[in-house]
Order: C-alpha cells, then sequence, then structure tokens
C-alpha cells in the first residue's frame, strides 16, 4: 500500500460529512478520485456505487465492500426561526445527545447546537438550533467534530466508520490496476448502512452482483477481546 497516497485519499473523503441516504458529496468525491485513476466506476439505481477493475475474465471475482454513511441527524421540518426538529439515524448511545453539544449544518456546514429531545420512541427526534447565518435550508446534521488530522502517524476524524474502508477500497484498486496483474476486483460503497444496511440489501437483492463472488466487508470497528489494535490484520468471520 502506497501510505501516502491512502492518507491523502482519506483526508479528501473525510471533509465530507454524510449521514444515511446524505451521502452525495462523499460519493461525488469518490467518483473524482476514480476518475483520476483511471478506475470504472457506476452508481446503481439505489445510489450504491460500484468500482471495477477486470482484466481477466475468467477469474472468481473479489468484491471489497465498505460504507459511505456515519450516524447523523435527518432534517425534518423547520418548528420556528432558526429551529429544526430531526431525527437520528444510526446507533449512537444515549450519553452523546447531551443540549448544547455543537452540530454543524449541512451541507452549508454552518454552526447549531443540540437541543431537547422531543420524543419517547425508539427513532429519537431533537430540536437543533442555529448558532451563526447560513443561505441554504439544511438537509442534516453532524457532531462539530474534526474532519481529519493525523497524530503520531493515527488518522482521527468524525468519520472514520466507515470512510477509512472506503479509502483502503480505492488505494487497493489503484494499486491492483498499476501492477498490471490478471485479476476481476469489485469496489462496492453502499448507502445507509447505519440505519440497516439498506444500499447493500438493496444491492444484493437486485442480483447486479455475480453470485459466484466472494465478499469481504472492510469496517473501522471497535476493539474487542482477544484481538488487539495494532497487532496485525483482523478478520472476523
Amino acid at each position: 500500500m502506497n501510505a501516502e497516497r491512502f492518507t491523502q485519499i482519506t483526508a479528501r473523503l473525510m471533509r465530507h460529512p454524510a449521514a444515511p441516504y446524505h451521502e452525495a458529496a462523499v460519493r461525488t468525491e469518490t467518483e473524482a478520485i476514480c476518475a483520476e485513476h483511471g478506475l470504472d466506476y457506476a452508481r446503481d439505481r439505489f445510489g450504491n456505487l460500484l468500482i471495477t477493475l477486470r482484466t481477466a475474465a475468467r477469474l472468481r471475482p473479489l468484491v471489497l465492500a465498505a460504507h459511505l454513511d456515519h450516524p447523523g441527524f435527518e432534517i425534518t421540518k423547520s418548528t420556528s426561526a432558526g429551529r429544526w426538529r430531526a431525527r437520528f439515524l444510526g446507533g449512537v448511545p444515549e450519553k452523546y445527545f447531551q443540549p448544547g453539544v455543537p452540530l454543524r449544518l449541512m451541507p452549508e456546514g454552518t454552526s447549531a447546537t443540540l437541543g431537547p429531545r422531543l420524543n419517547a420512541t425508539d427513532e429519537p427526534e431533537f430540536e437543533i438550533v442555529e448558532t451563526s447565518p447560513r443561505k441554504l435550508k439544511p438537509k442534516f446534521a453532524v457532531w462539530e467534530l474534526p474532519d481529519f488530522e493525523l497524530r503520531e502517524e493515527r488518522i482521527r476524524g468524525r468519520v472514520c466508520d466507515d470512510l477509512i474502508g472506503c479509502a483502503a477500497i480505492l488505494e487497493t484498486m489503484i494499486q491492483l490496476r498499476e501492477s498490471g496483474a490478471p485479476l476481476h476486483v469489485i469496489g462496492v460503497l453502499s448507502r445507509a448502512e447505519e440505519v440497516g444496511f439498506h444500499g447493500a440489501l438493496a444491492l444484493a437483492a437486485s442480483a447486479r452482483l455475480p453470485a459466484s463472488a466472494l465478499v469481504v466487508s472492510l469496517e473501522t470497528s471497535r476493539e474487542m477481546p482477544p484481538v488487539q489494535m495494532g497487532h496485525g490484520v483482523i478478520v472476523r468471520v
């Protein structure tokens, strides 16, 4: 792996915050990276991105999969001037929903804060309060955290899960293309994973992927005993 190029790709992707069903900006950035490196790509009708590298037609295809989205707040309606109702998409512990926590309204990136919870159902809804001027109606919101930082050779940022996986797929496919080796690899960058694998399940049901494909999912997950991060590649079956 070209570590410098992988870091650059990761930084480019992570500068585009996303939420389930709001992956357009990071998907467009991914398509630009593919175009720069001569990788064939296409969107399916569900909004997933498929990247294809095929130099040997008879080889069993290897599918490398990751997801573009991250937990976030979807704006549902305006409740009054500068105040919005939003539902949270994804699984995050309750302790992170503290009123007053800084947020970022997308796509403009303007500032806001988290207000009180507005319901008691399994699909939490919250009030979001603007704290800086905006021009466009917000579509979603994310926590106000650094997009991307590199500290002592460690990448830190808001959306490591799973844009690190997406970056790893891109770097792998770029490197394989440069190698000229006989291969058949498909990169699948899916959407709406955080709310139940919606993009991946829709793609699977469409039968667009070859039935003989071996699928490997790349995830950025927490450490689980007895496996330790930094001690080699982790494969979970």
